[in-house]
């Protein structure tokens, strides 16, 4: 099936974003047919800077979250690929499935072949939310039976890709799946008495993190690493990840709901954390700010020299816990803003002095062997 000409998802979005905007309280939208979420206050974010045994700083914002229009220039991002550590995926729906009566009659008997049934065509579309227009692009369409098996995993039956397909099956329940990015929804339809179409509701937006230096630089892939958290913690205080290694200021469609989102900048201890709302066909923007600066380790024989190889590097906060350990003669890290200790090993020999870092300045640290 084609799209008509010059319209595209992004239309779609737009348009919704005229629309009075609905919010949503409570877990992220994982099982269909859900009960409708209780309206809460608008949207907000605050987070908080990760600095081992540093003294407490004052409260900082670090996160600014804004509803913008949707650039034309940037469709939305694309499902990942399988490899990806994903957990909300376009791929099998066993979270979305649990809690849906699949076999309300208690009965398990093995059904008919599909040669004694009749086909019927099923017509299937999606759109981000109730009375919105259909999506063109970006989807991906599964149909299980809705009677699962012994072992009490679910046939799949057919997939597709395109934007609106229409499904030729033997008349029976099916249980329809549609993932649209990270945003994805499922539902059950019976082709028993004749052909169906079949509308989704996702219930999504999209959500896009932009990483930013002290000086308001842009921070690259290569410089931050974005993961995405459910907003629930379990019993032991752990969150689901659903994202590992987000793209930075890429648009990522998910379900409507609050997300914990981490942004790490370097491999030490700057790491920013902010609980982000993400509404109903809304793009949600989120602006996060590392206090941080890169500092660079050298131990001389004396001021200027030339920097000893072979030598060890161990960063400690004023508590006296690790920040970081390294070995070399010019290691460079990233540091949170705070005052800090090196502690250098070289021949048998310790040397130390204490730092400060400020944020948005690098700098140089050198220790001199004597």
């Amino acid at each position: 099936m084609t799209n008509p000409a010059g319209t595209d998802s992004m239309t779609v979005l737009q348009k919704l974003l005229s629309r009075p905007v609905r919010f949503w309280l409570g877990p992220i939208v994982l099982a269909a047919l859900a009960a409708p979420v209780a309206a809460a206050s608008p949207v907000h974010a605050t987070g908080e800077q990760e600095v081992a045994g540093a003294a407490p700083a004052s409260p900082i914002v670090v996160a600014q979250v804004t509803s913008v229009p949707l650039p034309r220039a940037r469709p939305l991002m694309r499902a990942p690929s399988s490899d990806r550590p994903v957990t909300l995926p376009g791929g099998t729906p066993l979270d979305l499935l649990q809690g849906l009566d699949m076999n309300p009659d208690g009965n398990f008997e093995t059904p008919l072949s599909d040669i004694a049934r009749p086909s019927r065509q099923l017509e299937v579309t999606a759109r981000l939310v109730e009375g919105g227009e259909t999506l063109l692009d970006g989807l991906s369409w599964r149909i299980y039976r809705a009677q699962p098996a012994a072992d009490g995993s679910f046939e799949l039956v057919e997939e597709s890709h395109n934007a609106a397909p229409v499904f030729s099956l033997p008349a029976d329940d099916y249980i329809v799946h549609v993932a649209y990015g990270l945003a994805n929804t499922a539902s059950r339809v019976s082709l028993v008495d004749g052909p169906q179409q079949q509308a989704l509701d996702l219930n999504a937006g999209g959500m896009r993190v932009s990483p930013l230096g002290e000086l308001e630089e842009a921070l690259s892939d290569r410089q931050v690493s974005l993961s995405i958290y459910s907003s629930e913690q379990d019993e032991y205080g752990q969150r689901k990840l659903l994202v590992e290694e987000a793209p930075a200021g890429k648009i990522i469609p998910l379900n409507a709901g609050t997300y914990h989102v981490v942004s790490r900048f370097g491999d030490a201890n700057s790491v920013m954390r902010a609980d982000i709302r993400v509404q109903p066909g809304q793009l949600t923007e989120a602006t996060i700010m590392h206090r941080a600066a890169e500092v660079t380790l050298k131990l001389v024989n004396e001021q200027g020299g030339e920097a000893l190889a072979n030598t060890a590097w161990s960063i400690l906060s004023p508590g006296g816990d690790v920040v970081k350990e390294s070995y070399g003669a010019f290691p460079a890290h990233v540091l949170a803003a705070g005052e800090y200790s090196v502690v250098a090993r070289h021949d048998g020999n310790l040397y130390s002095r204490e730092f400060v870092v400020e944020p948005g300045r690098d700098s140089e640290v050198e220790l001199i062997a004597r």
